[in-house]
Order: structure tokens, then C-alpha cells, then sequence
């Protein structure tokens, strides 16, 4: 064992058998560890030997210096281990003055912040930043404003964001729409995909007889299927069984 980790378990035992103390009377011994616990590194100390309070003192000192530092990463990672949500908020809001939205969104979510996590979904809403207004809006479970997002995607032609809003909200208007915008943009998988769970048995009929006119016979069968078009289904079968896209 080198001589470093001999020093740190040392540290580390005299931490424990003083865990009994007063935290006041701690904080230097918990101070002078940070450093060695951050040259180490985060996952590779068992720190299980310590008080409850005096982990979490511990690995809050070990992420504001981290914070201090500029090591968002390292320091989120310490704040979720001590369970700081206010902490873990504020490095949220670096993220989003950085305009690092994602990272944003994540902090906020781990940090259970919901009043920030709206104010930067309406952010990223407005500003065309729709796949984090997506996600944010999902977390915070708002259908009527993931809704928005889904509309908006579809009016900036967006459209594989929006199918998948869509999928989420079940909004069958936008679904059908959105699966005429595809079919003429010949995405016709993704047209499927829409008009099946838009329920709709006409626009899915209509796809599969496109499909046959274009000789794209295994995908018009699953229109056929999914409309529930038993009579096309066999007429496919029968005639063409020997047809390959």
C-alpha cells in the first residue's frame, strides 16, 4: 500500500473515531482531508466509516472546492452524494448562464428545482431551443406546454421532434398532420408511425395504397395491418408474396 493511501486512511480513521464531536469542532480535520479526497478522487474512497453528518460535511466542502475550481462535474457528483439540492440548483443556473442548457435541465432535475426548471423550459421555448424545452416540459410533466413544443416543432418543421412530442402528448390532430407533412416529404415509416397512433384508418389506408403504387409492398402491408385492412392484407399476400422493395 503507498505511502498516500496509508496517510488518507489514517485521516480518515481519526475523522470516524471523532464523529461524536460537534461539527464546529470538525470542520478543520474534514478541511485539511479535502484536498487528499480530491486527488484521489470521488469513486475511489469508501468513506462508510463516517457519521451520516460528517460524510455530508465532508463531500459539501469537497464540491464547493470543486465549484471554486471550475469542476462542474466533480462537483455535482459530490453535492449528489451529500444530497445538496440547493447546491445542485445553483450549478443549474451556471450551466444556463453559460447557455448550456442539457446541463441545466439535469442540475435542475437532480436538484428537484421546478421553479427554475419552468423558468428555463419557457426560455428555450421562446428562443427555438425546442429539443431542451422538450425535455424540460417532460420532466416537469406539462402536457398543455409540451403541447406548445410539439406545435412549434411542426411550424419549423421539426418534425421528428414533433412526432415524438406528439407520441407523448397523443395529441391525434398534430399526429395527423404531421403524418401528411411526412407523407409528402416521402418519409412514409414515420408517416406510419403517426397515423397509427392517431388511430386513423382512412390517412393509414391511403399511405398503403400509396405504398403499393410505388411497389413498396412490406411497408403497404403494415398500413393495411395497422388499419386493420384484412381484405388489402390477403390481396398482398396472395398476389405479390413473391415481390421484394
Amino acid at each position: 500500500m503507498d505511502e498516500g493511501r496509508i496517510v488518507m486512511q489514517k485521516m480518515v480513521r481519526e475523522i470516524a473515531e471523532s464523529s461524536k464531536e460537534q461539527l464546529t469542532r470538525l470542520s478543520e480535520p474534514v478541511k485539511r482531508l479535502v484536498p487528499v479526497l480530491m486527488q484521489r478522487g470521488l469513486d475511489t474512497m469508501n468513506l462508510s466509516m463516517l457519521s451520516p453528518e460528517l460524510k455530508q460535511e465532508l463531500l459539501n466542502h469537497v464540491g464547493k472546492e470543486y465549484l471554486r475550481r471550475g469542476n462542474l462535474a466533480e462537483a455535482k457528483k459530490a453535492f449528489i452524494l451529500s444530497s445538496n439540492r440547493e447546491q445542485l440548483s445553483e450549478i443549474g443556473l451556471h450551466h444556463e448562464r453559460c447557455g448550456q442548457y442539457a446541463e441545466a435541465i439535469n442540475a435542475y432535475k437532480l436538484a428537484r428545482d421546478e421553479e427554475r426548471m419552468r423558468h428555463l423550459a419557457e426560455r428555450c421555448l421562446l428562443s427555438g431551443r425546442l429539443t431542451e424545452a422538450a425535455e424540460a416540459y417532460h420532466i416537469l410533466e406539462d402536457a398543455q406546454m409540451l403541447d406548445a413544443v410539439g406545435t412549434a416543432c411542426l411550424e419549423r418543421g421539426k418534425y421528428a421532434l414533433a412526432l415524438k412530442v406528439s407520441l407523448v402528448t397523443k395529441n391525434t390532430e398534430r399526429l395527423c398532420t404531421l403524418g401528411d407533412k411526412l407523407v409528402k416529404d416521402r418519409n412514409y415509416h414515420d408517416a406510419l408511425n403517426a397515423y397509427q397512433h392517431a388511430q386513423a384508418t382512412e390517412r393509414l389506408n391511403a399511405l398503403g395504397d400509396v405504398c403499393v403504387r410505388e411497389n413498396r409492398l412490406a411497408l403497404a402491408k403494415l398500413c393495411y395491418e395497422a388499419a386493420g385492412n384484412t381484405m388489402m392484407v390477403q390481396f398482398l399476400a396472395e398476389n405479390f408474396s413473391d415481390k421484394e422493395e
